[in-house]
């Protein structure tokens, strides 16, 4: 089978013939039938240095939002069966370290494996998921927008951490994931939700999809126009992982308010002042890895069930997987995901 590897400590990839995993007995063998390029793929591709200090044993297969058909199961996989249509989980918890046994198990600290990063991922033609990280797709949900369970799952996650029902809450960076958070806060009931950018086109769409208002950073002072639009700040989702941004974000919050990073902080975080402005002030900060499993996932589907949230929004493109360059390239540019489809799709 075609897929796209990482084989060496450097920018780019390569796609390959590799063989068709062979599957253990708590594995399902999945048809891949659409992926998502996210942007931690990206850095994976341009070997960022996050992604060097991280020590990825290679070569693997990249890719970790998708979507597909289960063909086979292990002798002791029993929840699915061949036909089944499944999204995955990134994460792969061991089930037995403190982590998992106490609900915990999105951050397993027992060696947990992650696809496309530990483990070979979903940028082929099949992939080896273990049952454990398998989603069953709701309803008649294609494949193109079941390959976003992944992300919408992890813009849900960070509005579970802030608790943002009748909040009133600011969004930094318009990304994919950011733009998900925009209506999957709407539709989780926050009072008020802005979002902060510097994309016009994202800050834009974002009014669609349930955004109150959007604030250009490069055009305004962020903090002060968020204090005009609302006298009190619960909540900020961070997408961006911009230093400057976020420390201009602390004062955007009001007292015992919450920042929650979802974004990837690529240097050090320095606070100054943290006493006056974070301790004094009882703020939480907090991140997230992922989704809760599985809570985060009943969410996503009852929300998709009840029409709250729509995942055709993010679909920026379709392509060959043969074309990924292309959606490398295009990664800046789109509103959504470049979603490739492997050969024969």
């Amino acid at each position: 089978m075609k897929a796209l590897r990482k084989t060496k400590a450097a920018a780019g990839a390569e796609l390959l013939d590799v063989p068709v995993p062979q599957i253990g007995p708590r594995d399902l063998l999945v048809k891949v039938k659409a992926a998502a390029l996210c942007k931690s793929d990206v850095d994976v591709f341009e070997w960022t240095p996050l992604v060097q200090a991280a020590n990825f044993k290679l070569p693997f297969t990249m890719g970790h939002e998708f979507a597909g058909e289960v063909v086979e199961t292990g002798e002791l996989a029993g929840a699915f069966a061949p036909g089944d249509r499944v999204a995955g989980e990134t994460h792969i918890p061991c089930g037995t370290c403190r982590e998992c046994r106490t609900g915990n198990q999105h951050i397993c600290s027992n060696h947990m494996g992650v696809l496309g990063r530990s483990a070979d991922g979903a940028f082929g033609e099949y992939i080896r998921l273990p049952e454990v990280s398998a989603v069953r797709l709701s309803g008649d949900l294609d494949y193109i927008r079941g390959s976003l369970y992944e992300p919408m799952g992890t813009a849900i996650h960070a509005l579970q951490k802030a608790r943002v029902s009748g909040a009133n809450i600011a969004i930094l960076g318009p990304g994919t994931i950011g733009l998900m958070a925009c209506e999957a806060a709407r539709a989780l009931g926050a009072a008020r939700v802005i979002a902060v950018g510097s994309n016009p086109e994202r800050l834009g769409y974002s009014l669609t999809l349930g955004a109150d208002a959007a604030i250009n950073a490069k055009e305004h002072d962020f903090v002060r126009e968020i204090k005009k639009l609302c006298p009190h700040l619960d909540v900020v989702i961070d997408c961006t992982g911009n230093t400057e941004m976020i420390n201009q974000a602390i004062d955007a919050l009001s007292t015992a308010g919450i920042l929650v990073h979802v974004g990837m902080v690529e240097s050090g975080l320095t606070i100054p002042q943290y006493m006056y402005r974070v301790v004094y002030r009882e703020l939480r900060i907090t991140g997230i890895f992922g989704r809760r499993l599985y809570t985060t996932w009943d969410i996503l589907e009852n929300l998709l069930a009840g029409g709250r949230i729509k995942l055709e929004h993010y679909v920026g493109e379709v392509i060959p997987l043969s074309q990924y360059q292309k959606g490398l390239e295009h990664f800046s540019r789109l509103k959504g995901r470049a979603v490739m489809l492997p050969e024969g799709e």
